[in-house]
């Protein structure tokens, strides 16, 4: 399970010139709002719960080449893990 700092601490490899692959500029926002969403499920006051497990399951990054890009699979593996973690909240937050 992540935490909020855990998704900030995130690193990936850069694509190439070759292959697309994840536009670095989007997938940083991105993990922001994440690590966001998860301060407010750890109790810390500057977080805000932006997103459900659902919402990380439909992510689409814009495609890039190059340094501005991040290979896509490392990110996708992390992406799974995020909505897992979501997910693991959201059904705590039921109970």
């Amino acid at each position: 399970m992540f935490t909020a700092d855990d998704v900030l601490a995130l690193t990936f490899p850069t694509g190439n010139s070759f292959v697309s692959g994840y536009a670095v500029d989007a997938v940083d926002r991105w993990l922001g709002r994440v690590a966001e969403t998860l301060r407010a499920y750890e109790g810390q006051p500057d977080g805000e719960p932006l997103m459900r497990a659902a919402d990380a399951r439909a992510v689409r990054f814009p495609e890039r080449r190059g340094e501005a890009s991040y290979e896509p699979m490392p990110v996708d593996d992390a992406i799974d893990m995020i909505a897992a973690t979501l997910a693991m909240h959201e059904a705590a937050a039921q109970r």
